[in-house]
């Protein structure tokens, strides 16, 4: 194994929550139909390696591509974290198989496994493998369709890199016919190097006056008395119930129920959304804000976070299909007087905000440059827990990575394929909950016709028949003021 770099500061970050169980994996789970059946009625080895002859091939030229798939963390709890590239890794062992399993049932099966995957620890003592993981759903009911959900380690790639490895993924697998290996060991790619982390890209950088805000804002909250500091800085919405804050016990735990808005409704989104003048994410966030409202109550402020993919900020800009951590945030209140705004006020108001502020969260992303890790990351988690009354910040976060694939990325797999080998049915994009920043989390990614998302929350800090409704209104919403 060589060593490859240090961590940079985003990469750090995402690390040092493994410290603290505070973060579990990064997935995209996708449904298949392809051109071969699987062997029926049959063992669960039998059927593993046949996913495996199929996608020997097109992730070896995956891997090939992507440095990032070949890393793993060393010294992960000491000053000098560094990726190290693995030499090659056994395929086999970080595939899995489910077999039978109801993959195509989103309620439960899907549900299920997306949950356990996001829950997924990978062990950063483990230099065998690298930080991503497949799961293969497969059934004899449906010989020529599968689930796969990738998880992968947050420090090798944000929510864009997931499905930066699915587009590449999708087109691997229409390329051309499989051949067999004899084995299935991948090896890593000397000659593709590991680029430079974000904060060396020429991002936008704090100046003194942002540095200096940020301290004083942060030590306002902290030592001011409650009735003053309630008053400047109110508390907003931070679950229903107080998080666990014994370091043995305190864990991320997360829940998911995947969703997805029908074609019927997706489009009418995009039509109303073009004619509003805003893109198909703001609707999304106004019916979160709307579902929130009728759920939790209009009384309460609720602070959304929305991440920013900060590629295009750098200069020169970082290419839209490289693997890492480029993301920076936007947090938009909602306050009780956002109530009294109809659904497209909401909509459009966020959608300003957001546009006017993507510059500000592409430098807010390079604030934890100075830290030196990992103790001023352990600092700054767990102040969370003496600083916030439900030991978590609060919060909805609402990860949307918008349109999968472009028109041309399309057509491009249909002309290289007279019939597409591999045809992609539906696809979730996940995170782990946040044990001590968000409350519940709406993660999205859309196709040509429809929208999938998922609500994810850690087990124990919402009432669950309150999140159990979150999803369906969310569709509610959309379709209610998209006609």
């Amino acid at each position: 194994m060589k060593i490859e770099r240090a961590l940079g500061a985003m990469e750090k970050y995402q690390t040092s929550k493994y410290m603290n169980n505070g973060y579990g994996s990064v997935t995209c789970t996708a449904l298949f139909r392809h051109a071969l059946q699987h062997p029926t009625a049959t063992t669960a080895e039998n059927i593993k390696e046949f996913y495996l002859n199929q996608l020997y091939a097109p992730l070896t030229r995956l891997v090939e591509k992507h440095p990032q798939l070949s890393l793993a963390v060393a010294d992960f709890d000491k000053p000098n974290v560094h990726f190290v590239r693995l030499d090659d890794f056994d395929l086999a062992s970080i595939v899995s198989i489910d077999y039978p399993s109801l993959f195509w049932d989103e309620g439960t099966a899907l549900s299920t496994t997306i949950s356990e995957e996001t829950d997924r620890e990978f062990d950063l003592n483990d230099h065998t493998v690298p930080l991503w993981h497949l799961r293969i759903g497969v059934h004899d009911d449906r010989p020529d369709e599968c689930s796969i959900t990738l998880a992968i380690q947050h420090a090798i790639g944000d929510g864009s890199s997931v499905a930066i490895f699915w587009r590449d993924l999708y087109t691997e697998l229409n390329k051309d016919s499989i051949t067999a290996p004899n084995n299935y060991t991948i090896r890593s790619n000397p000659e593709k190097p590991l680029l430079a982390a974000y904060e060396y890209r020429q991002p936008p950088k704090p100046n003194a006056w942002d540095k200096f805000s940020l301290t004083m804002t942060e030590k306002l909250k902290m030592y001011l008395p409650q009735p003053i500091k309630q008053y400047w800085f109110p508390d907003g919405w931070a679950g229903d119930f107080r998080g666990i804050t014994d370091k043995a016990l305190a864990r991320h735990e997360t829940d998911i129920r995947a969703i997805h808005v029908d074609k019927s409704i997706w489009e009418q989104v995009c039509i109303i959304s073009k004619k509003q003048g805003v893109t198909p994410h703001a609707p999304i966030m106004a019916a979160i804000a709307s579902a929130f409202a009728e759920i939790w109550g209009t009384d309460q402020t609720v602070e959304t976070w929305t991440p920013i993919n900060c590629r295009g900020f750098c200069n020169p800009p970082i290419a839209k299909d490289e693997m890492g951590n480029f993301v920076g945030p936007y947090v938009h209140m909602f306050t009780p007087a956002s109530s009294t705004l109809s659904f497209w006020e909401k909509a459009k108001t966020y959608h300003t905000g957001l546009r006017a502020n993507k510059y500000e969260g592409a430098k807010d992303a390079n604030y934890m440059t100075t830290f030196n890790y990992p103790d001023d990351f352990q600092t700054w988690w767990y102040s969370n827990w003496d600083t916030n009354p439900m030991a978590r910040s609060g919060g909805i976060e609402c990860s949307d990575l918008g349109r999968f694939m472009t028109e041309q990325q399309e057509k491009a797999i249909m002309i290289d394929s007279d019939y597409p080998s591999w045809k992609l049915q539906g696809l979730w994009f996940a995170q782990s909950s946040q044990m001590f920043t968000n409350a519940l989390n709406l993660n999205c990614i859309s196709t040509s016709d429809c929208m999938y998302g998922t609500v994810g929350w850690q087990r124990g800090s919402l009432d669950e028949s309150k999140v159990e409704r979150f999803g369906p209104l969310v569709i509610h919403y959309l379709k209610m003021n998209c006609q």
